[in-house]
């Protein structure tokens, strides 16, 4: 049986009406202690720890949920929460500096979870094969179907929100065809993609403008918005994606894995920045670069001819938010494999110390090995809610933000970070109580229906593995 802390080797398929995270047997010291109560005529205490067995699988996900990417993406979804409603600043010394490296990065660690819960979704390190694996990418289709059914509501908002959903549609779309890849291949696209792409989505579009060619304005350009002009475009966004299947297919038991993301991606981060700095600063600084492409694109609406200077190549110097740029897509990248890293380490030790015996003895060092491991996991498993429930709370959020924003002010205008704690606080409690009772999400659970009414399971797919759904957010 895998730990909640790696991915399963056989994807299963859960019972119609059940959902996975709600198992329909206790665990091992559960059910003796409800057999010992039998035995001795005390049922009421076995089915009170039966019942505590129940939500603490919910909580922390059951048999084959991987703790530390719901980890994970919670730290996603509520970084975007401050990209969206939080007051940031550029000072690092104090907390708004803090909560500015939500911006960009937040998002990136959005779509790189998703790459990895696809890798999950189709096996992990053991991909499904055959009728399973299309069975697998039948029911991704569906999903991104219906992800973007529910972003077009969102979209009827209008609350100035940068959407992702759509994008990270057409992402599962594109990550079709890796599916079946090794992760040193997956991990070279990646890469590739990280350098070519942002010089495509840098001067594409310039290219486009100068060719008498126009930007997409309505869905008809949906192809050409996703891939190159929109706001999170797949030629550098599924750099990311890639990634994290990449590590998706590894062994996510492995310390190594966990503290080779930990110091690779923050060291690979830290040694773009410098890079990105220094060449910003030989350039003239960010201001006059800014400048410069200000003067010489067609962003103000008049496309200059094929003769007159293109935008300057220090463009591709910056790594601020959103600029889309070789050193943003590595060192963003990195930052993004880096926290991926931490949170497994702490799905890990929540495994060890909740799923497990440890030799801790009695003395100072086991108390308080003890003391820290539920310190860590009455903070791990909040978030892990969240991340689970992502689609419910990221829409919820959205919906929200324009509920405020109609009725009080606008809640993206905030004048204090007052507001982004109580959003925090409120969707942590709400849905770790919601996964504490009922398990999965309301929108993922009905996605997860859908798509398996859509594309049963064959006979021939049940024994070679099922799509998981459950890992798929």
């Amino acid at each position: 049986m895998p730990t909640l802390a790696q991915p399963f080797d056989r994807p299963f398929e859960e019972p119609a009406g059940q959902s996975s995270e709600q198992p329909s047997r206790a665990p091992a010291d559960t059910s003796a202690g409800t057999s010992a109560d039998k035995a001795t005529g005390k049922p009421a205490g076995g089915a009170s720890r039966g019942t505590i067995g129940r939500v603490r699988n919910r909580l922390l996900g059951g048999p084959g949920r991987v703790l530390g990417a719901d980890i994970a993406r919670g730290v996603a979804v509520l970084g975007m929460f401050t990209a969206h409603v939080g007051v940031t600043s550029g000072d690092i010394s104090t907390l708004e500096g803090w909560l500015s490296l939500a911006h960009g990065r937040s998002s990136i660690l959005f779509a790189t979870v998703a790459g990895l819960s696809l890798a999950l979704f189709t096996g992990g390190a053991k991909p499904v094969t055959g009728e399973a694996m299309r069975t697998a990418r039948a029911r991704i289709l569906v999903r991104a179907v219906l992800l973007m059914a529910l972003v077009a509501v969102l979209d009827l908002f209008g609350t100035r929100v940068l959407l992702i959903l759509g994008f990270y549609a057409a992402y599962f779309v594109l990550a079709l065809p890796f599916l079946r890849m090794p992760p040193v291949r997956l991990a070279a696209i990646a890469v590739i993609i990280a350098v070519v792409g942002p010089v495509l989505v840098y001067y594409g579009p310039e290219a486009l403008a100068r060719a008498g060619l126009r930007a997409p304005h309505d869905g008809s350009g949906a192809a050409t918005d996703f891939l190159l002009t929109g706001h999170y475009p797949a030629l550098v966004w599924m750099a990311y994606v890639l990634a994290g299947l990449a590590i998706g297919r590894c062994d996510l038991r492995s310390p190594t894995v966990h503290l080779g993301l930990v110091a690779g991606g923050f060291g690979v981060a830290a040694l773009s920045s410098i890079a990105s700095a220094t060449l910003v600063a030989d350039a003239g600084g960010r201001l006059a670069i800014e400048g410069q492409i200000a003067i010489t694109s067609s962003e103000n609406g008049l496309a200059p001819p094929w003769s007159d200077p293109w935008p300057p190549v220090s463009g591709l110097y910056l790594e601020g938010p959103h600029d889309d740029t070789m050193f943003e897509a590595i060192g963003s990248g990195g930052f993004a494999l880096g926290v991926l890293g931490l949170c497994l380490l702490v799905g890990a030790a929540v495994g060890l110390g909740v799923g497990g015996r440890t030799a801790d003895g009695g003395g100072p060092a086991g108390w308080l090995g003890r003391v820290l491991r539920w310190v860590v996991l009455v903070v791990a498993t909040p978030l892990a809610a969240v991340g689970a429930l992502a689609l419910t709370v990221y829409s919820l959020q959205i919906a929200a933000i324009w509920w405020w924003t109609r009725t009080y002010w606008d809640l993206l205008e905030p004048e204090t970070n007052e507001p982004l704690g109580w959003m925090v606080l409120i969707t942590l409690a709400a849905a770790t109580l919601w996964r504490a009772l009922l398990g999965r999400g309301p929108l993922e659970r009905l996605f997860g229906r859908v798509a398996r009414k859509a594309f049963p399971a064959s006979a021939s797919s049940r024994a070679s593995g099922e799509p998981a759904d459950q890992n798929l957010t």
